[in-house]
């Protein structure tokens, strides 16, 4: 009987697992996973790297897909060890990257940086993503896993927020310092979670062949569109906006402020959603409307900018895409939760996870050719890159009512 409770006290207990949320949002954005914001300067500011050629090196993330649907292979009572060896290398990466602000790397040395954003982004796919959600579901109760996945990943992004703030003001001195120091919390959190007991083994697969042979069921008709709804959303988030500020935009504004400002809109996102057992896709429809009021508010501005006025338009703007992305990626996650069946929901989350990175890496690609093209725009309206992201936004709300429409005859699991 002390031990049954020894072990319900260890699976309630989520405080072994904030340091992994905390410094995992960190090294991600450090070492410019999914577009992460703190690489983003660092490539601008100190590497002189080309919009191009971030775009191009965050685009080719897609690399990791095939890798990825391998990797879900991984036999679940490994995904500490995979954890912890992820931890490790972000390390490892976090130190390169501050040896080349160190040295003030440029040309074919500062490239180097962008060989580390492309070895992250796999190594997130394929040792983070199929290891972090097992050792939840193996160590955590649901209502654990929950505090984790909102509050907590609030917490997390709200510390990025002052993070990357901070960031934007060190000069290249005290951003080798940042980064040494991520790289010094990613190996305490690997060796951390030796306190964590890694996954029982998973059942053989003749203890599965029947819940095997009903997960290759087809996806039904929502399921199918919730991907689209998914791949919108993320096409549409402003990929690579803090380098179509520097390069096209605001020249001269605070990059660290704007990235802020984009993390704080998605805290405040996470921290105001109120679970309900109603209807949450009009709560996507309306932040996909309010995402394209913002877009179409900045697509006639006249840079570079130096007005005041103008100034705050993109700045509202750019809480109010981050806020309103958030929203419908949270709204959609619990609406897919609500057409998925049991025998499909391994399959339809594996999906969702490879949709919503690949349109992210995708998104990035264009942009970073997009905002080239910008640059050198004469036309009077608007450029390449506003352009593309008001379409983009524009698509997301038809795609939801889409999904409306199909969730309306899908017989509920």
């Amino acid at each position: 009987m002390g031990r049954a409770r020894r072990d319900a006290r260890r699976r309630t207990s989520i405080r072994r697992y904030i340091p992994a949320t905390i410094v995992g949002s960190l090294a991600t954005a450090s070492l410019g996973v999914d577009g992460g914001s703190i690489f983003q300067i660092l490539a601008i500011e100190n590497l002189g790297l080309s919009a191009t050629a971030i775009g191009i090196a965050f685009g080719l993330g897609v690399a990791s897909l095939p890798i990825q649907i391998y990797a879900s292979r991984i036999p679940i009572e490994r995904a500490r060890r995979n954890l912890q060896i992820f931890f490790v290398l972000a390390a490892l990466q976090a130190w390169l990257l501050a040896v080349l602000v160190a040295v003030g790397a440029t040309g074919s040395f500062a490239t180097v940086a962008l060989g580390v954003t492309i070895t992250a982004e796999i190594s997130v796919s394929v040792l983070f993503a199929t290891a972090w959600q097992p050792l939840l579901a193996s160590g955590v109760d649901t209502h654990g896993r929950q505090q984790l996945n909102s509050t907590w990943s609030a917490i997390a992004r709200g510390i990025l927020a002052g993070a990357v703030l901070l960031f934007g003001v060190l000069d290249s001195g005290g951003r080798t310092v940042f980064l040494l120091v991520i790289g010094a919390l990613a190996v305490a959190v690997a060796f951390g979670l030796n306190a964590i007991d890694p996954p029982p083994p998973a059942p053989t697969l003749g203890q599965e062949s029947t819940g095997s042979a009903r997960s290759t069921t087809a996806l039904a008709p929502a399921t199918r569109v919730a991907l689209v709804v998914f791949a919108t959303i993320n096409i549409g988030a402003i990929p690579l906006w803090l380098v179509y500020l520097n390069k096209v935009l605001w020249p001269t504004v605070n990059l660290g402020a704007i990235a802020a400002i984009q993390t704080v809109a998605s805290v405040a996102a996470l921290l105001a959603w109120k679970s309900t057992d109603g209807d949450v896709t009009r709560r996507a429809l309306i932040a996909g409307v309010v995402t394209i009021a913002a877009a179409a508010s900045i697509v006639a501005l006249d840079g570079p900018l130096d007005s005041r006025i103008q100034q705050a338009i993109v700045v509202v703007a750019t809480a109010a895409m981050a806020g309103g992305a958030t929203t419908a990626r949270i709204a959609m996650v619990e609406a897919t939760h609500r057409v998925v069946t049991p025998a499909n929901t391994v399959r339809v989350f594996t999906l969702l996870d490879v949709v919503a990175s690949t349109s992210l890496q995708a998104g990035l690609l264009v942009s970073g050719f997009l905002i080239t093209a910008s640059a050198t725009s004469e036309t009077s309206f608007t450029d390449p890159y506003r352009a593309f992201v008001l379409i983009a936004s524009a698509t997301t709300v038809p795609a939801i009512l889409w999904f409306r429409k199909a969730s309306s005859v899908t017989p509920r699991p």
